[in-house]
């Protein structure tokens, strides 16, 4: 086979994973994808200055956990729910810890728990939610076989942004996730997940590798944005089949 020839074939076999992952994500209110002009894609904002003591320096200092992963999970899940160390503790049904398996090589991590989430105490189970488990089909996975959770815990009033100060409360619970699942990959959905991990400097921050305590992360737009903005599909399954191959890489 010639290079031309096994050009197009890799060209061939990229279009039928991008249609496979345009029929996926179609049952759920995304429609299919129509390319924006270059001067319609959105402008990205300038990184937000984080306070001295952020989220990534505070996590980057913390001691890794030690234990059982199941047992060390468990007694962080127990904490959250007592916990009252930011004013989200005041106004939530109760916590959202996590949902999957924690022996997953790739732990996807969102910003806050909305509304659905609040009421029924697991992540991502409202139309996001949904939207996220047909971009975990896509990339191989079950709904189950990954872990998911978020920068905080508590519900954020009107599903806002997470502050500072209150992702800082929830930071020693996402490392102590993190720690214990020790995955290969992390998935940092949305903006906030990426900020508060550190990958957010020097304009765009979607798409490029990052590290967070040795673990290898890529920041992507998250299911909720893609709700609104279905036009920007086609970068975030770019970014996933980044992490596809670098889940199988040598070594991963």
């Amino acid at each position: 086979m010639t290079t031309a020839e096994l050009d197009l074939l890799q060209l061939r076999e990229a279009a039928l994973a991008y249609l496979a992952w345009e029929q996926q994500l179609s049952g759920f209110g995304v429609p299919a994808m129509q390319v924006p002009a270059v001067s319609d894609l959105p402008v990205q904002a300038a990184p937000r200055e984080l306070p001295a003591n952020d989220v990534a320096a505070a996590l980057s200092r913390a001691p890794a956990a030690g234990g059982d992963r199941r047992t060390r999970l468990a007694q962080l899940e127990a904490e959250v729910r007592t916990c009252t160390s930011c004013e989200l503790a005041k106004a939530r049904t109760q916590t959202v810890f996590a949902r999957g398996n924690p022996d997953s090589p790739v732990v996807f991590v969102g910003e806050g728990p909305g509304q659905e989430e609040d009421r029924l105490g697991s992540p991502f189970v409202g139309p996001a939610g949904q939207l996220l488990d047909k971009m975990i089909t896509a990339m191989g996975f079950a709904r189950d076989d990954v872990y998911i959770c978020n920068v905080v815990k508590c519900r954020p009033p009107g599903n806002r942004t997470p502050l500072p100060q209150e992702a800082g409360a929830c930071a020693p619970y996402l490392l102590g996730q993190l720690d214990a699942i020790a995955p290969r990959v992390i998935v940092a959905l949305g903006r906030c997940a990426a900020e508060n991990m550190g990958l957010v400097a020097g304009g765009g921050w979607r798409g490029r590798w990052g590290q967070f305590r040795g673990i290898d992360v890529m920041p992507t737009y998250h299911p909720a944005f893609l709700l609104r903005s279905p036009e920007f599909k086609r970068p975030v399954w770019e970014d996933l089949q980044k992490v596809m191959a670098r889940l199988k890489a040598p070594g991963a």
